[in-house]
């Protein structure tokens, strides 16, 4: 997406564009992936995961699914971080994109500290801690394809960035039962199940209406996604019965498909 802004609003849809748009999208998935294995990592060390937990039985969980020893995880996530870190340093150098850097220091810091050392997710800020994350992906991902830098990639970031957030706090909410009973503070735990459930579909609907309001007319696109986006709503908030599984899929299918619409919407409503 962040390339799409770039390519719609700045350099325009060439070869080289779209090339750093895919080494981009490569480096976001290596940081995405590292991600992910650390927090197994962290969740394991920490006795967040365990046999039982929703995050084991839902999911081909490194360690209790896939087997991989706590070093080799380890090891693994750190490589992934590098590579991705190896790709931020050829575009800094080789595209003359000074600032790079900075993005790379500010995503390092809360990708270790979601799970990590400081552990924002126990204490109730791992949401926040998504929706910044995403905002700087896209606003870092357009930046390295044009090399310009402004506030409009900030704010088409936000719809992206509440339905990833909304992805988190769900499995949050399904996870509170587990994480209120092993002491886990998550941001449900905090403020109560419902009230969760609750700022989970507002921050759904705030994803598929706020492209109207930044791109009229185009941005009512995003509003095919609701027959998708509705029963994962329903199934949050209790109204509709469906297997946890289940749930867990359609909610990643219904971020795909708003990435798609809103991408369209970006790329039309800069061309008249």
């Amino acid at each position: 997406m962040g390339g799409v802004i770039a390519m719609s609003y700045f350099c325009g849809f060439r070869p080289m564009s779209i090339a750093l748009t895919a080494m981009v999208a490569l480096g976001v998935v290596s940081f995405q992936a590292a991600e992910n294995v650390l927090n197994d990592y962290f969740d394991t060390v920490r006795g967040v995961d365990a046999p039982g937990a929703p995050g084991v039985m839902m999911r081909p969980h490194s360690f209790y699914g896939l087997g991989i020893d706590l070093g080799r995880l380890k090891a693994f996530g750190a490589s992934l971080f590098a590579f991705g870190s190896a790709l931020v340093a050829i575009a800094t150098l080789a595209f003359n994109r000074p600032l790079l850097p900075l993005f790379l220091a500010v995503g390092a810091f809360l990708l270790f500290c979601y799970s990590g050392p400081v552990g924002l997710k126990y204490m109730g800020l791992g949401e926040l801690d998504v929706f910044v994350t995403a905002v700087l992906m896209i606003v870092g991902a357009a930046y390295t394809v044009s090399g310009a830098l402004s506030l409009r990639e900030a704010v088409l970031s936000l719809p992206m960035a509440f339905i990833t957030s909304s992805v988190v706090l769900a499995d949050n909410i399904r996870d509170y039962e587990w994480d209120k009973a092993h002491g886990v503070r998550t941001l449900p735990v905090r403020v109560g199940k419902a009230a969760a459930s609750w700022l989970y579909a507002a921050m759904v609907l705030t994803s598929l209406l706020l492209p109207a309001a930044l791109l009229w007319p185009w941005g009512l696109l995003t509003l095919a996604v609701a027959p998708a986006a509705v029963p994962a709503v329903l199934t949050v908030l209790g109204v509709r019965s469906e297997p946890l599984l289940k749930a867990n899929r359609y909610r990643f299918y219904v971020t795909v498909l708003l990435a798609t619409a809103y991408s369209i919407a970006i790329a039309l409503s800069s061309h008249p």
